[in-house]
């Protein structure tokens, strides 16, 4: 590729990426409003993600018109980027695992926040150890300025290196982070598993586990590629995996919003988390700490906080629902069952205890829905139709257990 080839891709690529990370910025802020104006704590990182963001667009800005301008580029905006996107991400996943994990600690049975909080943890770990290698790599070998004649370096892994040793500590903790994940959205999507049917959501959740398995079989030497060409084949597949993986968790997420095209607000709380895993799953596949030109790596590294907010923020939304849900349903069954005995007792006909049992606890429950937009801004999954049909399944459920 041509010196004036690849700055052209850097700045369509450096462009796009720009405009994007401004439109998501603008999408975040638009369905949080309600939620910033009740949570401090989201109101604050909202917030601070704004300002660190708009900094890392302008560092990126600067760096296009050097590349343009000069045909160079300075390595201390390389490292700028990456620490303060890195520092972002780690310090919101750090935030969210404190959150997570005391919410846990005071509800010990939610699963699902655990298993988040454990993989928060777990990025929380990988990111400060790649970062801090990463610091020192470039003390150690980055020239002030790069070149299009500058020799192309990358990160020496020789054994018993530190580069190596953190590289080694990365992968299972990156690993172990991938799993959480992938149990937290198992956990999360099995909630609505029901309106998507059983098989395409497991067939859903094991297209990432099937080809995040790649990468295992290849540090684990389980398969080794025979010749040149299986080689390059097989490097090209697992060196995507991260990409490949985050676009198949948001597609999980998109599949299960499409289910509440009625419902926008908790339809976007799903949204942001899936867009958050195609972001943060991409952004890890790329590295600033190099002298490759143009830096292609800006657009990758840049988003890596953006993507870990997005993640924690939809997460955070979602789960938040799912809680609400369950206090929503609980008080459903309880409101069912009394109306049920009453009516019952004073003699109303089947055809009629249903209606008034129906109309009687669908307007409880809207009035609950609405006591929980006004205190914590978080909206319910559970539309009109749904309040009626387990309503319905109470009902025969406690029918049933009358005749034994």
């Amino acid at each position: 590729m041509s010196a004036s080839t690849g700055i052209t891709l850097f700045v369509i690529l450096g462009s796009i990426t720009v405009i994007c990370q401004i439109f998501i910025l603008r999408f975040v802020s638009r369905i949080s409003v309600v939620v910033r104006q009740r949570v401090k704590h989201i109101r604050r990182m909202h917030a601070a993600v704004t300002i660190s963001q708009y900094v890392i667009i302008l560092l990126f800005i600067y760096a296009l018109i050097e590349v343009v301008i000069t045909e160079s580029y300075s390595s201390i905006i390389s490292l700028l980027v990456t620490v303060v996107s890195y520092m972002l991400s780690i310090s919101l996943m750090g935030i969210f695992t404190l959150i997570f994990l005391s919410w846990y600690k005071s509800n010990r049975t939610s699963i699902l926040v655990l298993v988040y909080g454990l993989s928060f943890a777990t990025v929380v770990i990988a990111s400060s150890a790649l970062l801090a290698v990463w610091m020192h790599v470039f003390i150690e070998q980055m020239p002030p300025k790069i070149l299009p004649i500058s020799e192309a370096s990358y990160l020496r892994a020789d054994e018993g290196s530190n580069w190596k040793i953190s590289s080694k500590i990365y992968q299972y903790v990156d690993t172990a982070s991938f799993f959480l994940k992938w149990g937290g959205t198992a956990l999360i999507l099995y909630h609505y598993s029901h309106k998507i049917g059983r098989m395409k959501y497991w067939f859903l959740l094991s297209l990432p586990v099937a080809y995040f398995s790649t990468v295992i079989i290849y540090h684990s030497h389980i398969y080794e590629p025979q010749d040149e060409l299986e080689s390059l084949i097989f490097l090209g597949i697992t060196s995507l995996n991260s990409t490949f993986g985050g676009i198949l968790f948001y597609l999980a997420f998109k599949l299960t919003a499409e289910n509440f095209k009625s419902n926008k607000a908790f339809r976007y709380y799903l949204l942001t988390a899936g867009y958050g895993f195609m972001l943060f799953f991409s952004s890890t596949q790329g590295t600033l700490i190099t002298t490759v030109y143009p830096p292609f790596g800006f657009a990758t590294v840049s988003s890596y906080g953006l993507g870990s907010y997005l993640i924690l923020l939809g997460l955070y939304l979602s789960a938040l629902s799912v809680s609400q849900d369950e206090q929503l349903r609980n008080m459903i069954k309880r409101s069912t069952l009394s109306e049920s005995k009453f009516l019952h007792s004073i003699g109303t006909s089947a055809g009629e205890r249903e209606k008034v049992i129906i109309n009687t606890v669908l307007d409880k429950a809207k009035r609950q829905q609405e006591t929980i937009i006004e205190d914590i801004g978080i909206q319910t999954s559970l539309t009109e139709e749904d309040i009626k049909e387990y309503v319905e399944e109470v009902e025969v459920r406690e029918g049933e257990l009358d005749k034994k």
